[in-house]
């Protein structure tokens, strides 16, 4: 059993930033990622306290399951794609509309820590996941 290794990029310019990142299981045995850390806020230059999520932009092609998260002691949910019946889904979330300006974390909550994790279940071979997620330092 294998987790692939994604192809991604972040730019930040220390209060706005933009992840891509896209992976495809191939072969024949593959594995899911849990709880793997998509942005790092710790490593990002001037590093904020916490950020907060403006957009998400998936193209899920597979029947499994995905979730971002606030990475916490009890993850904090972004946003859930559920299983798609082998099918290739295209889906565009836009949080900046809503009262908090985006999707903010509880820097409160137990373990905080806030990078943005992913999640996946029930991956199987030739299944693809691409991601862009638009994110801004939370004030």
């Amino acid at each position: 059993m294998a987790t692939p290794t994604p192809t991604t990029w972040t730019e930040w310019n220390g209060s706005n930033g933009l992840l891509y990142w896209h992976v495809a299981w191939g072969g024949l045995d593959v594995d899911d990622f849990g709880d793997s850390v998509l942005v790092d806020i710790s490593a990002l230059a001037n590093p904020p306290a916490s950020v907060k999520v403006l957009s998400v932009k998936w193209k899920v092609n597979g029947d499994y399951s995905a979730a971002l998260e606030f990475d916490a002691t009890t993850d904090q949910l972004i946003y859930e794609i559920a299983n798609q019946t082998n099918s290739t889904l295209i889906d565009e979330t836009d949080f900046s509309g809503g009262p908090n300006g985006g999707r903010s974390p509880d820097p409160s909550a137990a373990g905080f820590v806030g990078d943005i994790i992913l999640t996946t279940t029930g991956v199987d071979t030739d299944d693809e996941l691409t991601l862009e997620v638009e994110f801004v330092k939370k004030t």
